[in-house]
This record gives structure tokens, sequence and C-alpha cells, in this order.
């Protein structure tokens, strides 16, 4: 709830009401109030056209349930208690409805679980553009670095990706029909957010998703869960 809206239920002053929350601000951590960004103030305007919002000149402070019990203890008045303590008993009753609609929770459930993988499926692949827009390009023609590495008599071994992973019977299918060289290409140019880097993935598993093939695994390197996005051509 908003600082004008709950200054009016307990009949103070909006700016008396946030005088009181400054002068006890270790009360009220991020959870318990924050103030609107510019932004959200913006949003909370257009939302709000025949209000006097035109003339808000600070931003306002926003409160949670635990924000609003906190306001009775800084407002110390006997209407600030009893307005209280009828938000408390509207809160309880709207969370105790929600418990008691069964279908209600459930088409919540679904919605968050499917919203969850769409969304896990476009950030995948858009780590994976990103990688490949911040990957350096390699300069041309011959440096002193490529020529000691390329006839140097020490050579470095590759680490070799493991393959001992699962694959649905669908995306083993789609995993075989690309070439091989392909496909090792596309298992050594993988993002990984802990090393900030790209890198290999190794105990690989596969899955289509959304018409795609979706490749997870661990990093080579760190171990941490990887992985990479194929788009069928």
């Amino acid at each position: 709830m908003l600082d004008r809206d709950l200054a009016e239920l307990y009949g103070v002053e909006t700016k008396r009401l946030k005088e009181q929350v400054r002068r006890n601000f270790e009360r009220f951590p991020e959870d318990f109030m924050f103030e609107l960004t510019k932004e959200e103030l913006k949003n909370l305007r257009s939302q709000f056209a025949t209000s006097s919002w035109g003339g808000t000149r600070y931003s306002p402070m926003a409160f949670t349930e635990h924000g609003i019990l906190m306001l009775s203890s800084v407002l110390k008045s006997e209407r600030a208690i009893q307005v209280n303590i009828q938000i408390m008993r509207t809160f309880t009753k709207l969370r105790q409805a929600l418990l008691d609609n069964e279908d209600l929770r459930k088409e919540l459930s679904e919605l968050k679980q499917l919203t969850e993988d769409r969304f896990r499926i476009v950030f995948e692949t858009l780590d994976q553009l990103l990688s490949i827009e911040n990957k350096p390009k390699k300069k041309i023609g011959y440096t002193v670095k490529e020529k000691q590495k390329a006839y140097s008599k020490k050579t470095t071994k590759k680490k070799k990706t493991t393959l001992n992973g699962s694959f649905t019977p669908k995306a083993k299918t789609i995993w075989e029909a690309i070439a091989g060289d392909i496909r090792i290409r596309l298992l050594n140019n993988v993002w990984c957010g802990h090393c900030r880097k790209t890198s290999s993935i190794g105990n690989l598993s596969g899955k289509v998703e959304s018409g795609m093939l979706v490749l997870r695994g661990n990093c080579t390197k760190c171990g941490s869960h990887v992985a990479r996005v194929i788009e069928n051509e």
C-alpha cells in the first residue's frame, strides 16, 4: 500500500507519516518499505490520470504487509492501531481465500511453471547469442604468439568433452544428424555464467523443448551447470 493511502486511513498528513518513517528508518528494511523509482512513478501516474499525482514532488513510499504492521509502533495513535488491525485481518482473509480455492491455486501453480519453462529457454538462447557477440575476433595475419604456438615442440592437448549423458529419442535423432565436426565445435563453444567465458560442456544430456534441441551438462572447467540451445535448420 502507498504512503498517501495509508495516511488517509490513519487520519494523518502524508508528510507526517513519511517523517515518522524516516526518523525510524532502521525499522523499515527493503522487504518492509521501498520508495518507487521514477519509472514506476511515471507508470503509476499513467494509471490514475484523474488523480493528483502530478503534484507529487517526492517518490511515494510503498509498504508491504510487515511494513504496515510496523507503522502502528511508529505513529503511536489509537486510530493507527485500530486501522492496522483491520488491514492485518484483510490480509489474513485474502490469504485464506486463496488457500481455500484449490482450483485457483492449481491454475496459478501451472501458470508459474509454464512461464518459467518458456523464459528459461529464452534466457538460455540469449546467453548463447551474447557469448558469440562478446567473443573476440581473431586478427588477420600471423603474430609472434601464433607462430610460437604453431611450431613449438610443446603442445597443449585439448580437453575432451564427455558425452556420457542421456538423450531423449527425438533429441538423439536430431543430434546424430549433425555432422561430427560441427558437433565438436558446438560442444566446445558453450557460455559458462560462472567462469564468465566460453567453455566446453561435459556430462551431456539432450531434450527437445519448444521445437529446439536443448543440450545440458557441466562446464569442463568449473563444473557449473551450462546449456546450449540449437535451433532446427
